[in-house]
């Protein structure tokens, strides 16, 4: 009877999909907003996990809260790494160097001569970071400009010191592991950083040191080592490329909870759709039943016959579904790739 029953559905199907219209409309939207949440989240993770060195600038990120590293510390972190390099980060107002009523709030960097460790910065006018931060330069980003109405060669106030702008930051990749930004980036030398008289027991302060350890050394090992030579290095935040951003990371994971809820949402609404579809395609077939059912046929094989029909047409809604959802990093990263 099953022999039977998939010929007289095939035969049906022949005709077209004409009744189903609405069912596979149904299942394709349902599936693929799933699929497609799935895979972009995924290729999102991943992309963050390829990219890992560069967005944490180094193996390892050391982050330590308002004191730097001291004298012995920084000689143990030279003499177990290939490369050091220490950053330092802190929010600050700035403030047209000529006068003027501008202000903003900016995101402080001071780097030394050794950063970046990885992926270079790109400027505007396509600088060398040390001929940008030479001689008191600074780069900006152009939001920052625009706020205090300053351009290239324009000086730029923070704290005690007067700085100029000398490029504008075009791509910062450690930058994206950063969620949230009080303001735009104001990139200085740590020699001006000194300058700026900020750098005051209790100022909000965030020192990194950024590592780029020995061939064939293990992150998680190395930290090992560092927290047994260095008892306060316990209290040190240490980071390695596996979670070099894990705001975003949580962010991501979070926004593809949220959005396959909605997606399954659409999917149970989707059912409804699907109920009326298969109920208004079993009335188009009334008469074709009775005939069947004319000719002898049995109540299991009528069901068994619109049963398969059913499945078939679930089973190329949920194919066509999954396919659209599996293109859609694809598509993101044709329409929106420089933006991601």
């Amino acid at each position: 009877m099953i022999a039977l029953a998939v010929r007289l559905a095939a035969r049906e199907l022949r005709g077209g999909l004409a009744g189903f219209r609405i069912f596979l409309a149904c299942l394709v939207l349902g599936v693929g907003a799933i699929a497609a949440v799935g895979s972009l989240g995924a290729s999102l993770l991943e992309g963050l996990k390829a990219d890992g060195r560069a967005l944490l600038g180094g193996d390892v990120d050391l982050r330590l809260l308002h004191r730097p590293a001291t004298a012995d510390q920084t000689v143990w972190l030279r003499d177990h790494s290939r490369a050091l390099s220490r950053v330092v980060e802190m929010k600050a107002m700035a403030f047209p160097g000529e006068g003027g009523d501008g202000r903003s709030m900016v995101e402080l960097k001071a780097v030394d001569g050794h950063y970046p460790l990885v992926k270079p910065l790109r400027f505007d006018p396509p600088l060398d970071i040390g001929e940008v931060l030479a001689n008191g330069g600074a780069a900006a980003d152009a939001t920052l400009l625009g706020r205090l109405g300053i351009g290239i060669g324009g000086r730029i106030r923070v704290g005690d010191a007067t700085v100029t702008v000398r490029a504008v930051v075009l791509q910062e990749a450690d930058r994206v592991a950063d969620v949230f930004t009080f303001g735009p980036r104001l990139l200085i030398s740590t020699a001006s950083l000194q300058a700026t008289g900020l750098v005051q027991p209790g100022s909000q302060i965030r020192f990194h040191e950024k590592v780029l350890l020995p061939s064939g050394a293990d992150g998680e090992a190395w930290i090992a080592d560092l927290r047994a030579a260095i008892p306060e290095a316990a209290a040190w935040q240490a980071r390695t490329t596996d979670e070099a951003a894990p705001g975003v990371a949580r962010f991501i994971r979070r926004l593809t909870l949220f959005l396959g809820f909605v997606g399954l949402a659409i999917l149970l609404v989707g059912g409804v759709g699907v109920g009326n579809a298969i109920k208004a395609h079993l009335d188009d077939r009334t008469r074709s039943i009775a005939i069947l059912k004319g000719l002898g046929a049995p109540a299991r094989l009528v069901f068994a016959v619109y049963f398969l029909q059913a499945m078939a047409v679930a089973a190329l809604g949920t194919a066509v579904g999954v396919g659209l959802g599996a293109a859609a990093p694809f598509l993101a990263a044709a329409l929106g790739g420089d933006s991601l």
